[in-house]
C-alpha cells in the first residue's frame, strides 16, 4: 500500500507551424493565451491574448460551407462500460451541430480509442473514464501551443464515481425502495443519472475546445451545456417528484455563438469587424456571460 506505479509517456513532436492566430475577447467565451511580444510598438502593451483553438481549415477557405483538410476527433476510453459508454458518446456528439453552423461540415467527431493506441499519446484528443478513492471534479484540459494558443491535444478526465453520485441523488428525489413501483423509479434515477453524465460529457470536451464556464444561461433554461446545470424537477398529478426532464439535450445558443467567435472563417469580410458584429448580434440575443473570474473569488461580483 505505500508503493505507487507510474506510468510516464513523452511524446516529442515538432510544433506546427502556419496557423492562424485569432486574437483573444473577453466575451467570445473562451479561453486565451498570454504570451510577450517586445515587437510591440513602444505605446503598446508587450501582453498579447490569442484564443486558445484547434486548428480547423476548409478545403475551400472561400466558401460559407466546406468540408476541412483535418477534422476535429475525440476518442473515448476503451475501457467505459455501458451504459455509460453510450451516454458519453451521445453528450460529446452534442458539439457536432455547433461546428455545422459555423460553417464547418463533417469538421467533429467523437469515436472509440483505437485498439492498442497509447491515450497519452499526444496525437490523440480522449475523454477518460478514470477511477478514484472519492468523488471528484471532472477536467477538461488543453496541451497548447504557447506562441500561438493551437490546442494539440484536449484531454477530458471524468470520474467514474461521479454518475453513481447522480443516481443517489435522484433516488434520494424519487424514493423508490419498499414499493410497488420501485423498479419503474429505479430505471428513472438511472436514466437522469445517464442524462446527467451526457451533460457532462459535452461540458468536459468544450473546455477542450477552448471554451471557458459560463455561468449565466442556466436562468434562461438549457442556454448553454458550460454553465452547471441544477435539475429541473416537476410534481405529477400526485405530487410526486418526476426527474424525465431533469436535464436538456444538444448544446444551447450561447455554445453555437462561441464555436462561431472561436472558430468561424469570415471569407471577404475583415475578421475584427466580423467578430465584433458577432457579438453585438449576441448581446441583441440577450445572451449574457458570466465567467469564473465573476462569480468564483470571494471579491468577483457581476
Amino acid at each position: 500500500p505505500k508503493n505507487l506505479r507510474l506510468h510516464q509517456h513523452i511524446s516529442l513532436v515538432r510544433l506546427p507551424e502556419n496557423y492562424q492566430k485569432r486574437v483573444y475577447h473577453p466575451y467570445s467565451g473562451g479561453f486565451d493565451i498570454e504570451t510577450m511580444d517586445f515587437g510591440t510598438p513602444l505605446a503598446d502593451s508587450i501582453l498579447v491574448h490569442w484564443q486558445v483553438r484547434h486548428r480547423l481549415e476548409k478545403i475551400d477557405p472561400s466558401a460559407a460551407v466546406s468540408r476541412v483538410k483535418k477534422p476535429i476527433v475525440y476518442y473515448l476510453d476503451r475501457g467505459t462500460p455501458e451504459p455509460v459508454r453510450s451516454a458519453l458518446l451521445d453528450g460529446a456528439r452534442w458539439w457536432a451541430s455547433a461546428f455545422e453552423k459555423a460553417g464547418f461540415k463533417d469538421a467533429y467527431r467523437v469515436e472509440m480509442l483505437p485498439e492498442g493506441a497509447d491515450p497519452m499519446d499526444i496525437r490523440y484528443n480522449t475523454i477518460m473514464w478514470v477511477h478514484r478513492a472519492t468523488r471528484g471534479w471532472s477536467y477538461g484540459n488543453a496541451i497548447t501551443d504557447p506562441r500561438t494558443g493551437e490546442i494539440i491535444k484536449g484531454t477530458v478526465t471524468l470520474g467514474s464515481q461521479r454518475v453513481r453520485q447522480d443516481i443517489l441523488i435522484a433516488e434520494s428525489l424519487l424514493a423508490p425502495y419498499g414499493k410497488l413501483t420501485q423498479t419503474e423509479k429505479k430505471q428513472a434515477a438511472e436514466q437522469m443519472a445517464l442524462a446527467r453524465l451526457r451533460q457532462l460529457s459535452a461540458h468536459e470536451v468544450g473546455h477542450t475546445l477552448g471554451i471557458a464556464h459560463n455561468f449565466a444561461p442556466s436562468r434562461h433554461g438549457n442556454g448553454s451545456v458550460m454553465d452547471y446545470p441544477h435539475p429541473i424537477l416537476n410534481l405529477n398529478a400526485k405530487g410526486e417528484p418526476e426527474v424525465n426532464r431533469a436535464y436538456g439535450v444538444g448544446v444551447g445558443p450561447w455554445d453555437d455563438f462561441v464555436i462561431k467567435h472561436l472558430y468561424a472563417t469570415f471569407p471577404g469580410q475583415d475578421e475584427q469587424e466580423a467578430l465584433a458584429k458577432l457579438r453585438q448580434e449576441a448581446r441583441a440575443a440577450g445572451l449574457q456571460y458570466v465567467g469564473d473570474a465573476d462569480s468564483r473569488p470571494a471579491s468577483s461580483m457581476h
